[in-house]
């Protein structure tokens, strides 16, 4: 059975340019949430900086993963060009899991 992929990733939003990033991720989130692979996917934007965000996802695979990049709603996201840095890390599975 393949492994699930979960990461959280911490996002630099180019300065005054947080209420964009925070409307396209948004878009990202709801489309990323039907996908058939997806089991978690949502942002939060930290309350002390408004260009900050953390993104936590969870896909059942990595080929569930890799299609989630390759998606009309995922290149539209990064095409969009709101984001200074990323900085994404694998998580492992919860305690008990």
């Amino acid at each position: 059975m393949p492994a699930p992929v979960r990461k959280i990733a911490r996002i630099a939003g180019k300065p005054g340019r947080a209420a964009e990033l925070r409307a396209a991720l948004l878009t990202l989130e709801t489309a990323t949430r039907a996908e058939a692979g997806c089991r978690e996917f949502v942002f939060y934007q930290a309350l002390s900086c408004d260009d900050s965000f953390v993104l936590l996802e969870h896909f059942d695979d990595d080929a569930a993963f890799r299609m989630h990049l390759q998606l009309p709603h995922t290149q539209a996201f990064f095409a969009a060009q709101l984001v200074d840095k990323v900085q994404a890390f694998d998580l492992p599975p919860p305690d008990g899991a």
